[in-house]
Formats: structure tokens, C-alpha cells, sequence
């Protein structure tokens, strides 16, 4: 009966995570749960597995009192952290539930989202991805909560100043919300709904941006790249890299015109059949401007191409990620063999070196590429590896 009552489970979880229309659009903080927590989102749509487990019950009452009981704003969002000990008794309890799951881990590792755990046992791989996302929700709610330095302080940093007046009156109300909606809910329930809650105190919705893109900005272009005859091009696609502006109330850089420029003349001598265009809100902090959809609009009025011929990736917050997101479209899209990338010579010659190939193992977690022949000094070729589908942790506005 067991094993009946948990591939029901599998199930659910599996047709949740599907490509399967829902009746209801997805908020942004669905989305941004669903990329930044792929393996939370799965046990979220149908809980009853791991609340059956005595042990993570046990777990989320200690939570749920210590929240309760905290003595003010600070200590209740440091008892909304995962500690290591927490996290290592979930993590193993998690391992543990591995032979009751075996169709949701061959799904998490079939999509890439936890590709560098891969070669580890069902158990061990639960383990690890869990903590990936725990550690995700941890860091969320050091910078944007308790006022921690990001890896990218400049773009990436809380709003308010955390010593604030502002800030402490935000952690009262968010520390209220939480226990609200947490009591009773699995054991990562009040980490989650505080890591979620403050993303959205401090409006970091950019993971979500014009999703879904299938239905927006790139619906002309993605039902193109299903009509395209690509042995008629030498590459599938010419990837520009953003540059935000730096001023205020700037829409697009004089940098990303002169890019973008140079890219629609490479799509005019018949290189690819499509321009794709990476880059998010990201220069200056918080700006309302998205770099790939001013770079697309440019091309269409400025340099005549036409619409179903530019793909805007929306996301992407800086070299690395520009690349990594664009492989990812391609591998999803179906777009096949090497594409171009183009921008300033300076540029290219950083993505060439050996320093870019080191920060994307860094900071991905893994080289999600590979770089093929210098075509110019404004252009040299890749293609996409299927570990760009591996989620970044320390990166919640473009995961």
C-alpha cells in the first residue's frame, strides 16, 4: 500500500511540474519559487509525504515556537534561518525518503536543475539539492533581510538601510505575516514564506520579468523557431551582450545601441536567422528598464529587423548569466548547433579568457558552454551544454 500511496505522489508532483496549462496564471512569487527552489516547489504541490515524517514535523513545531517566540524583529529572522544542524537532520531525512520519490528525482535530474549532484545516489542527490535550496533561502534572508553584502552589492542589494527605522517596522510585519501563513505547513514552510516575503518586501520580482516569455515579448519569435530551416545558416543565433546605462532615466546605453547595431548587421549578411538579446533590470539599482527589451525594441524600430527575428532573454544580470541563459533558451527552443557572440572587443576578449571560464565555475557552479572559433574581435562562437539548467543558489533574481 506504501508503495502505491507514494507513486500517487510521484505523480501529482510530476504533473505539477509539467509543461501542462494551469488554470490560473502564476504569480511572480510562484515563479520565482518555482526557479529558485526547484526540488521545495515539487514537494510543495503535494505535501503529505514528508509530514507524515515524525522527525520533520518534530522539526517544524521547533521552528514555529522559536519564531514565536522571538524577542524582536532581528532574532525572528535569524530563527527563520535554517541552521547547519537543521539542515543536516532535513537533509537526511529527505535521503531517507529517496525510495518513496524515485520518479521526482529522475525528474529533477532529467531537467538539470541540481546537474552537479547527478552522479550521486538517489539519497545523497535528495541530500544535496535540498540544501541547495536551503542555503538559497538562507542567503536571501541575510541580504535582504538582515542587510548582508551580495556577491554584486551595487545591483543586488537590499533596498532600505537594515539599521533603519524602515527596516525594523518591515521585519515586525514580515515576522507576522510568516507566522500567519506558515502554522501547520511542512517543516521548510517558514523558512520558505520568509525568504519569499522579503524578496518581496524589497520588490525583487526580476527572476519573474515577462513570464511567460513563450506568450509575450518572444511569441512572434519562439513560433518562428519552430518554422526555421536551419541548414540554410551558418549559426542558429547572434547572442549580443547588455550594458546597462548608468544614469537615471536612461533606457539604453550607448554601449548596447552600438552592439545591437553591429549584431543586426551581422543578421543582415545571413550569419543566423535570429538575434538574441541578453539582459536585464539591472544598471542602475533597480532601474525600471530592461536592457534586452530596449535592445529588442531598438532593432525592430531603429534598425528595421523584424520582430519574430529577435529573441529577448529578460534575466540575465551579467556575463556569465548572459551566456548561461541564452544556452538555456536554445537547449529549450530546440535551436541547434553553434551561435555567435557579440559585443565590444574588450568584451570578448574577457569572455575568451581563462578568468571568465574560472567565474563561471564559481558562481554557476559549473561552465554551462562551450567556446568554439574567434570569428573577429567582436565575435566568437559557442554552444550550449545541458548544465546550464543547473539553478544558481546565492543568485534569487536570476537563478
Amino acid at each position: 500500500m506504501r508503495n502505491v500511496f507514494s507513486g500517487l505522489i510521484t505523480c501529482c508532483l510530476l504533473l505539477v511540474l509539467s509543461c501542462a496549462p494551469r488554470v490560473t496564471p502564476e504569480s511572480p512569487l510562484d515563479i520565482v519559487f518555482r526557479k529558485n527552489y526547484p526540488l521545495t516547489y515539487a514537494l510543495e504541490q503535494n505535501p503529505s509525504l514528508v509530514q507524515a515524517d515524525s522527525t520533520l514535523q518534530a522539526l517544524a513545531r521547533q521552528k514555529y515556537e522559536a519564531l514565536s517566540g522571538a524577542a524582536d524583529g532581528w532574532e525572528a529572522v535569524r530563527q527563520s534561518r535554517f541552521s547547519e544542524e537543521e539542515m543536516a537532520l532535513s537533509a537526511a531525512r529527505l535521503g531517507a525518503l529517496a525510495p518513496q520519490l524515485p520518479g521526482l528525482v529522475s525528474f529533477l535530474r532529467e531537467k538539470g536543475y541540481y546537474s552537479v549532484f547527478n552522479d550521486l545516489p538517489d539519497d545523497a542527490f535528495l541530500e544535496a539539492a535540498w540544501k541547495q535550496d536551503a542555503e538559497g533561502m538562507n542567503h536571501v534572508l541575510d541580504v535582504y533581510a538582515l542587510g548582508e553584502s551580495p556577491r554584486y552589492a551595487a545591483i543586488d542589494r537590499i533596498t532600505a538601510s537594515p539599521d533603519g527605522q524602515e527596516m525594523a517596522y518591515v521585519r515586525n510585519l514580515a515576522w507576522s505575516n510568516v507566522l500567519a501563513v506558515a502554522k501547520d505547513r511542512p517543516f521548510y514552510a517558514l523558512t520558505l514564506e520568509s525568504a519569499l516575503a522579503w524578496l518581496d518586501a524589497n520588490d525583487r520580482f526580476e527572476a519573474a520579468d515577462f513570464e511567460p516569455l513563450e506568450n509575450g515579448i518572444n511569441a512572434k519569435a519562439y513560433q518562428a523557431v519552430g518554422k526555421t530551416r536551419w541548414e540554410q545558416y551558418p549559426y542558429s543565433v547572434i547572442l549580443v551582450l547588455g550594458c546597462g546605462p548608468e544614469r537615471e532615466g536612461e533606457a539604453i546605453s550607448p554601449q548596447s545601441r552600438l552592439r545591437t547595431k553591429y549584431a543586426a548587421q551581422l543578421y543582415q549578411d545571413g550569419k543566423a536567422p535570429f538575434i538574441m538579446v541578453s539582459g536585464g533590470r539591472v544598471h542602475p539599482f533597480k532601474t525600471p528598464y530592461s536592457e534586452a527589451l530596449e535592445m529588442k525594441q531598438y532593432l525592430i524600430s531603429v534598425c528595421g529587423i523584424p520582430e519574430e527575428a529577435v529573441i529577448a532573454e529578460p534575466h540575465a544580470r551579467h556575463t556569465t548569466t548572459n551566456v548561461r541563459n541564452a544556452a538555456r533558451m536554445m537547449l529549450r527552443l530546440g535551436i541547434p548547433g553553434f551561435g555567435i557572440i557579440t559585443s565590444g572587443e574588450e568584451h570578448i576578449n574577457y569572455v575568451t579568457g581563462e578568468g571568465f571560464l574560472n567565474k563561471c565555475s564559481q558562481e554557476m557552479l559549473t561552465v554551462p558552454f562551450t567556446l568554439g572559433t574567434r570569428l573577429s574581435p567582436r565575435e566568437v562562437t559557442f554552444s550550449p551544454l545541458p548544465s546550464a539548467f543547473q539553478v544558481t543558489p546565492l543568485d534569487p533574481l536570476d537563478p
